[in-house]
């Protein structure tokens, strides 16, 4: 009789490596995507917002769940996994991670200016003398809010968006502050591409002493950006993870080399870090990504880059502009009663202007000729 292989997660991690303290293992990948996991967590009003001061891991996962607001404060929507709460808890409560300092949490909201930016940074070996210290910046991917994702929409036409701008700023800062310290950075979804942007603009003095940057299947950028100096001086440092199934990390274009990790979800559920499989300090790995995924990528690409800078805009505009109708913040109040925002949302579509209209559905079928043309192909 043979047993099915059992995979490990995350969670797991931390019970098998809880115990080390990252002096004697030091940071990895599957660290980084813990931290890069945490910086969804709503953290306002508990870790200082400049760098000048901090709160060990273990006393913020106190404060954290011990909180009046308790219930507020952890509902993170309908998108991200509420599991991170309970990473936090068993962060707080590990020999690995409970001395680590958190600081420089900041959390930016604007619906007039379409951003949606977050940041935290992790201190490491902040205490010893003898070892070099460590700093971990994490850029929180798209939340629960609309805007997020427009904003998301928005890196169609725009060749910075605010989030980009903030990103880079706040890796400034982090560098500026910590002088001395070897420097690491990552996120999660827009996360990882905030990560990436903001390392390849980095001032030279503070790229020197950045060691890797983190893309966990973030979006990418397009083939000219990727193939400028700034990006190219941190090609090598970039390790980019994509599940088997990607599709928001196969937005765009990215470099060749990453890695490919198995999930326990299907399709886009395996956007999710908690579905991830690792093994020891490393990920459970595919050798390719699925041909669902490779798909998706050829078929998006050659899509979007058929349509004008104008098309792109006019497409976004039209599609958010008909989720404003709604009055929803967040994705979590769309879903609250669906049947009537959907009505909202047909109806305001009616409205549009003809030429508006047909515009949108011409781009949407033009799109799935394409998907459909290209999944032919590699069927052949």
């Amino acid at each position: 009789m043979t047993h099915k292989k059992q995979l490990s997660t995350i969670i797991d991690y931390i019970d098998w490596r809880g115990d080390l303290s990252f002096s004697i293992s030091p940071l990895n990948e599957i660290d980084a995507l813990i931290f890069c996991q945490l910086s969804y967590m709503n953290f306002s009003n508990l870790i200082p917002e400049t760098f000048d001061s901090s709160i060990k891991l273990s006393e913020l996962s106190k404060i954290f769940f011990g909180s009046s607001d308790f219930e507020t404060r952890s509902d993170l929507g309908m998108l991200i996994d509420k599991r991170t709460n309970g990473l936090l808890k068993k962060c707080g409560q590990s020999n690995r991670f409970k001395d680590v300092e958190v600081t420089g949490f900041v959390s930016e909201y604007s619906r007039e200016i379409e951003k949606q930016f977050s940041a935290v940074s992790f201190i490491i070996n902040s205490s010893s003398i003898l070892e070099k210290q460590t700093v971990f910046t994490a850029f929180r991917g798209t939340d629960d809010t609309i805007i997020g994702w427009k904003e998301d929409f928005n890196l169609a036409f725009m060749d910075e968006v605010p989030a980009q701008k903030e990103a880079l700023n706040y890796l400034e800062n982090a560098a500026a502050s910590f002088k001395k310290a070897e420097l690491f950075t990552g996120g999660h979804s827009k996360g990882g591409n905030l990560a990436v942007f903001a390392a390849a603009n980095l001032c030279d003095k503070a790229k020197n002493r950045l060691r890797l940057v983190y893309n966990f299947d973030g979006p990418g950028f397009s083939q000219e950006v990727l193939d400028s100096d700034s990006f190219f001086s941190v090609k090598a440092k970039i390790c980019s993870v994509y599940p088997q199934f990607s599709i928001v990390g196969m937005l765009f274009h990215h470099y060749d080399s990453y890695k490919t990790v198995l999930s326990s979800e299907k399709l886009l559920m395996q956007h999710n870090p908690f579905s991830w499989f690792v093994k020891g300090t490393d990920f459970e790995q595919k050798e390719e990504l699925d041909s669902g995924s490779e798909i998706f990528f050829t078929s998006f690409n050659k899509w979007f880059e058929s349509l004008l800078p104008s098309q792109r805009e006019q497409f976004v505009e039209t599609v958010f502009g008909l989720l404003d109708s709604t009055d929803a913040v967040t994705n979590s109040d769309l879903k609250g009663d669906a049947l009537k925002n959907t009505g909202k949302i047909l109806k305001a579509f009616a409205t549009l202007d003809s030429a508006i209209r047909d515009e949108a559905v011409k781009i949407v079928l033009d799109f799935i000729k394409t998907v459909v043309s290209e999944s032919i192909k590699f069927q052949n």
